[in-house]
C-alpha cells in the first residue's frame, strides 16, 4: 500500500472508530461522575479554628481524584483499543500499520476529550461546593483563572494521550502472547515490592511520575509527553506491523 492510501485508509478507519466505540465515552462520563461524588463526600481537607469568639471552618477542594479516574479510564481505553480496534478495522486492509494510525487518532481525540472534561468538571465541583456552603468567602486561589484553566486542560490532555498509548502498548503485548497477561502485573507489582522493601519505597514509579508532573515549563512537558509516546508508539509499530491483520466479516 502506498503512503497515500494507508493515510486515507487510516483516515476512513479513524471515523468508523469513533462511532464503533463511542460507548467508551460514556464511560468516560460515568468514571467522572464517580469521581466527582467521591470528591463531594471527602474533597480536601478540612481544618479550622476559633478568635476571638468567632469559629471558622477551612476546606480546600481539589479535583484531584477526578483527573485520577480520567486517567486510569485513559489507559484502559488504550488496551481496550489493542484488543479490539482490529475488529472495527475493514477486510481490505492488507496490514496493521493503517490500523496503528487510526487507533493512535482516536486515543489522541479521547484524550482531548478527557482532559477537557476532567478540568471543566474539577471546577464544576468548585462552583457546587461553593454554592451547597451558602456562597461563603473563598480564598483566593478558589477560582481558577483562565489561562490556569487552560494550562490544566493542556496538562491533562498530555497525561491522558502518554496513558492511552502505554496502555496500547500493553494490550498489543497481550495479543502478542497470552501470558503478558499474568506476566506485566507480576513484573511491575513485583519491582514496586522489592523496591519498597529494600528502600523503603517505590523509586522507579517516583521518578517516572515526578519526570512528568514536576515539570514546569509547559513546553518542556510537552516535549517529554511527545518523545515519550513516540518512542512507546514506534515499538509498537515496529513489532507488532507485520502482525498477520485479522479479518472481520
Amino acid at each position: 500500500m502506498t503512503e497515500t492510501s494507508i493515510l486515507a485508509v487510516a483516515k476512513t478507519q479513524y471515523h468508523y472508530k469513533t462511532k464503533a466505540h463511542a460507548g467508551l465515552f460514556y464511560t468516560l462520563i460515568a468514571v467522572q461522575l464517580l469521581a466527582f461524588l467521591f470528591s463531594l463526600n471527602g474533597a480536601g481537607v478540612t481544618s479550622g479554628g476559633s478568635s476571638q469568639g468567632i469559629s471558622y471552618t477551612i476546606k480546600y477542594v481539589t479535583g484531584d481524584m477526578i483527573i485520577i479516574f480520567t486517567l486510569i479510564w485513559a489507559f484502559s481505553i488504550g488496551i481496550s483499543m489493542a484488543n479490539n480496534g482490529f475488529k472495527t478495522d475493514f477486510t481490505f486492509v492488507s496490514n496493521r500499520l493503517s490500523s496503528h494510525l487510526s487507533s493512535l487518532a482516536f486515543l489522541l481525540t479521547a484524550a482531548v476529550i478527557a482532559g477537557v472534561t476532567a478540568t471543566l468538571c474539577g471546577l464544576l465541583l468548585r462552583v457546587v461546593m461553593f454554592l451547597s456552603h451558602g456562597g461563603v468567602d473563598a480564598g483566593p486561589a478558589f477560582w481558577i483563572a483562565p489561562p490556569a484553566l487552560l494550562s490544566g486542560i493542556f496538562a491533562a490532555t498530555l497525561y491522558a494521550a502518554l496513558l492511552s498509548i502505554i496502555g496500547y502498548l500493553i494490550g498489543m503485548l497481550t495479543q502478542l502472547h497470552p501470558a503478558f497477561v499474568v506476566l506485566l502485573p507480576g513484573l511491575f507489582f513485583g519491582t514496586l515490592f522489592m523496591e519498597a522493601r529494600s528502600t523503603g519505597q517505590a523509586r522507579t514509579l517516583i521518578s517516572a511520575i515526578e519526570f512528568f508532573s514536576t515539570e514546569g515549563s509547559h513546553a518542556l512537558l510537552a516535549l517529554k509527553v511527545v518523545l515519550v509516546s513516540s518512542i512507546v508508539f514506534g515499538c509498537v509499530i515496529l513489532f507488532f506491523n507485520r502482525m498477520e491483520v485479522r479479518k472481520w466479516h
